[in-house]
């Protein structure tokens, strides 16, 4: 069941790009492969289209057909090597399809999804290649083989940069310094994460320590509460006082009384 929610997802998806570079879709060719003529006759259509922009150089230098249709008997063999030296000047990543035996992978049910799907993403990255060269035309003098593979970088990494929407270098960037400034930007990414973590555990760090100040205010009524009204046993020390002597009436008689020093005895 997955598969199938997968291959027809597949399916939407190539019919879309197809739409968008201006082609038809072909219902139910796609699954049947290299033994369909409407399937053969798209991909001619689109490698055609691939050599006319100029995307096939050892194609053209030949002048041979790049991809033929054909409905004999051996039309299909014939659309298959061609089929193979086509992706393989491509360089295709799909190993599959351009190995050895890639007739017999194209002969599989996803293989004319995969073959498609390739094909549109190189005609789509040739067009805009193409009109590149044509919103600037300003001539350019001949250059060496080792400055023509800088500057052919120079352009994908412009491309690249286009297509994340980053701003675009100015002329005559060389490729180690756009190289330089990538890589500086993803150490300033990096750096602005960590700093961002830490932000955060210090944020949190102190909303606990608010929390733990502003419920500590309430904490000596909860206590105040658990704890009951107690009886007031007094004892404080401006409440104590010296208790009264009694007061009796004098004798009348006085009773004997002895006046004068008494002697000390004397130690023996």
């Amino acid at each position: 069941m997955e598969a199938v929610k997968a291959e027809a997802w597949d399916g939407a998806a190539v019919a879309q790009d197809l739409l968008a570079l201006g082609y038809g879709g072909v219902p139910g060719a796609a699954s049947r492969g290299a033994s369909c003529p409407d399937f053969r006759g798209l991909c001619v259509r689109l490698a055609a289209e691939l050599a006319t922009l100029g995307a096939l150089e050892q194609q053209r230098e030949a002048g041979a057909e790049v991809l033929s249709a054909g409905d004999g008997p051996g039309a299909e063999e014939d659309f298959l090597r061609q089929l193979g030296s086509l992706l393989r000047e491509l360089h295709c990543p799909d190993r599959a399809l351009c190995g050895g035996d890639g007739a017999a992978a194209l002969r599989q049910p996803d293989a004319g999804l995969r073959l498609l799907r390739f094909l549109c993403s190189e005609l789509q990255a040739t067009r805009l290649l193409c009109l590149r060269s044509l919103l600037d035309p300003s001539p350019r003098p001949p250059l060496g083989e080792g400055v023509v593979e800088g500057a052919g970088m120079v352009q994908e990494l412009d491309l690249t940069l286009q297509a994340l929407g980053l701003p675009r270098p100015a002329p005559g960037t060389p490729a180690s310094q756009l190289l330089q400034e990538l890589h500086a930007k993803e150490a300033l990414e990096s750096l602005s994460q960590s700093l961002r973590d830490q932000y955060r555990c210090r944020r949190c760090l102190l909303l606990k320590r608010l929390d733990l100040t502003t419920s500590a205010f309430h904490w000596s009524d909860r206590a105040e509460v658990l704890m009951g009204n107690v009886p007031d046993r007094g004892g404080r020390p401006n409440e104590l006082e010296p208790p009264m002597p009694t007061w009796r009436s004098r004798r009348e008689d006085g009773g004997p009384q002895c006046w004068g020093r008494k002697k000390k005895k004397k130690k023996k």
